[in-house]
């Protein structure tokens, strides 16, 4: 009887085979939840990863417009002004260059002011032709020459983006506008109270999403600025 019970206690080839199978197909829907779970979560991150740069270059771009401004001092002589608000609609998309009182001062014993020519504008990625960032570029000072010229600093504020759009409020006509310049025949000698920011980026499905800003500018009139001479 024990011998009989014995033989009778394991398990056949069968069982294990089959005990087998169940451990497997009960790890291959765990593993399937777990890589949905993940690809769910990656998706959701790089959702909110273009969501935040789109809202973080817009805020930057906000904050440092409202800082434009005008000299009255500008030689009319000259063609090239050292104080500027240009918006250019060359290449399909938006670029917008102006002189800020919104500098920061980082480095020691170099000609750096207070006051700087920001410009934002599109450019295609290096490394890959088919993506367009949004590049802000920064001068250390104001000069009457063309500021690409200047001497300044440029990195991207947002990659991958398929359109900029600008439009501003001309309190004067009572109307907005798409297009402004304080230089050339068709100059305005004053600055728009409201600039709209709308910034369309590619989501991770490369679909197109939009987002939109405002800036209040509150030095519309030419102020008394003067260089100091150094």
């Amino acid at each position: 009887m024990s011998k009989r019970a014995s033989a009778e206690s394991g398990f056949t080839l069968l069982e294990v085979l089959l005990a087998f199978a169940i451990l497997a197909f009960i790890t291959s829907i765990l593993w399937g939840t777990f890589s949905q779970t993940n690809t769910i979560k990656q998706r959701t991150e790089a959702v909110q990863d273009r969501a935040h740069a789109a809202r973080v270059a817009l805020m930057r771009m906000s904050r440092e417009i409202e800082m434009a401004f005008l000299s009255d001092s500008e030689n009319p002589a000259l063609a090239e002004k050292r104080t500027m608000f240009v918006l250019d609609q060359a290449r399909g998309m938006d670029s917008l260059q102006f002189s800020s009182m919104g500098k920061q001062r980082l480095r020691a014993d170099v000609k750096e002011a207070d006051t700087s020519v920001v410009s934002y504008y599109a450019q295609s990625d290096p490394e890959d032709p088919s993506v367009v960032n949004l590049i802000r570029r920064e001068t250390r000072r104001l000069q009457p020459v063309d500021p690409r010229t200047l001497k300044g600093e440029a990195y991207i504020l947002c990659p991958g983006i398929s359109r900029l759009d600008f439009s501003f409020y001309d309190f004067k006509a009572n109307d907005w506008r798409d297009d402004w310049t304080t230089n050339g025949a068709d100059a305005r000698l004053y600055l728009p109270t409201h600039v709209r920011i709308s910034l369309t980026i590619f989501d991770e499905r490369g679909i197109e999403q939009t987002y939109t800003s405002s800036a209040r500018i509150v030095m519309t009139e030419r102020v008394a600025y003067r260089p100091v001479r150094s």
